[in-house]
Formats: structure tokens, C-alpha cells, sequence
């Protein structure tokens, strides 16, 4: 019988390789530890922290926009004045109708806060005497200034 087993083991037999403790440890690694899984959550915590309070700052500075179109129609309505008060007496005759004994009505009312001093009319724009510069500032809440060149035609 013993040849039996002497038979059947033909392979030589080579000594086993121990795995190390470094070796075991040196294998690639694939994933994320959850060191660094945390490190990560609390940065992007941060940061959106930070871009939540840039935002919230920046929103709190900006006027309401009912502000900004009062406003800018207040000033369009008085250079369509100025345009219309032009267009019927002339460009040589051109003055804000405002500043008139007696103003058209949309003169004399103003919504609550708003304030919209005569325009300005500059007479002749870079030396030339067919053009004008009108400017229209609108004061109050929310401050603007439209500003138009005319020509004489």
C-alpha cells in the first residue's frame, strides 16, 4: 500500500509562502475610509455654509423690485413729458413742463416716498447746438437717472 501513495504524490511539494503582515496590509486598496468620508462631509459643510450667508447677505441689500419699477417708470413718464412738451412747441422751446406756472397733473402726483425734481437740459451737447442732453433723477426709495440726447429735426 505504500507504494499507492507514493504513486498519486507526483508533484513535488514546495514549501508554503507565509503572507506577511505588511504584505496584507500593502494589497490595493479600493473605496473610501470613513475618515475620509467625514473630512469630506464637514469641507462641504463649510463651504455651503459660506455660500448660504454670501447669498442671504447679498439678498437682503438688494432693493424689492417694486422700488426699482416705481421708479424707473416715474422717469419715463417725465421724459415722455419733456418729449411731448418738444414735439409741440419745438426744439428750441424745449423745457421740462413741469417747471411751468401751471404743470400737467402728472406733475403734482408722486406715490408715497418718491420725489422727482425738475429735469436738467443741457444745451449744447460736445459744442453743437443741435443736440440736448436731458437728464430725469427720480429720488426716493430707490434712486434712478435716465438720461436721452435729442437732435434738432
Amino acid at each position: 500500500m505504500k507504494r499507492r501513495s507514493q504513486a498519486f504524490n507526483v508533484l513535488p511539494s514546495f514549501p508554503r509562502r507565509r503572507e506577511s503582515r505588511i504584505s496584507r496590509n500593502c494589497r490595493k486598496q479600493t473605496g473610501v475610509t470613513l475618515v475620509e468620508l467625514i473630512a469630506f462631509i464637514v469641507i462641504a459643510a463649510l463651504l455651503a455654509t459660506g455660500l448660504i450667508t454670501t447669498f442671504t447677505s447679498s439678498m437682503k441689500a438688494t432693493p424689492p423690485s417694486g422700488d426699482v419699477s416705481q421708479a424707473l417708470q416715474l422717469a419715463q413718464e417725465r421724459m415722455e413729458l419733456i418729449l411731448a412738451y418738444k414735439k409741440s412747441k419745438g426744439f428750441t422751446a424745449m423745457i421740462d413742463p413741469c417747471t411751468l406756472a401751471s404743470p400737467p397733473a402728472q406733475c403734482t402726483f408722486f406715490p408715497s416716498g418718491f420725489n422727482v425734481p425738475a429735469a436738467t437740459i443741457v444745451n449744447n451737447w460736445n459744442g453743437s447746438s443741435e443736440y440736448k442732453v436731458i437728464t430725469v433723477n427720480v429720488t426716493g426709495p430707490q434712486t434712478i437717472a435716465i438720461t436721452a440726447l435729442v437732435a434738432s429735426y
